[in-house]
């Protein structure tokens, strides 16, 4: 399966801010921290706001943080960022087509194990994993 870079720095970002939930933090620090286009992170971070997943606060002190009180799965964000993955097309054919025995036996399964194991990752799970550093003993 292969991500858009607008997918990929998407999850990248909201799981940069779900590791420090109640901290509010300014495009130009998120754009620093993550080595991101400060223009293409505004598109991803419009897309992530105008579907409630990342709230953002105007001001001197302003930024942008993860919403509260939300249990994101990576397919929360992918489905937004990712129109195709959220997408089902079918042949449309009523008849045993190839279009549609393909459809049925391979491409809506593959999908729904893929929707499965993205909805089985949580954001949480990524960000504490991101929390934990390596202890080095000499």
């Amino acid at each position: 399966m292969k991500l858009t870079t607008k997918g990929r720095y998407g999850l990248a970002v909201v799981v940069t801010l779900n590791k420090n939930k109640g901290k509010t933090f300014s495009l130009i620090s998120i754009s620093e921290s993550l080595g991101l286009s400060k223009l293409y992170l505004e598109q991803i971070l419009a897309v992530l706001k105008s579907h409630q997943i990342v709230v953002s606060i105007k001001g001197p002190s302003g930024g942008y943080s993860i919403k509260t009180g939300t249990d994101l799965s990576v397919y929360d964000v992918l489905s937004v960022l990712e129109p195709s993955l959220a997408a089902h097309e079918t042949t449309g054919k009523t008849q045993k087509s190839l279009g549609l025995i393909l459809d049925e036996q391979v491409y809506q399964p593959l999908s729904q194990v893929v929707i499965q194991k993205l909805t089985s990752i949580k954001i949480d799970d990524l960000s504490s994993l991101l929390l934990e550093e390596p202890m080095y003993y000499i």
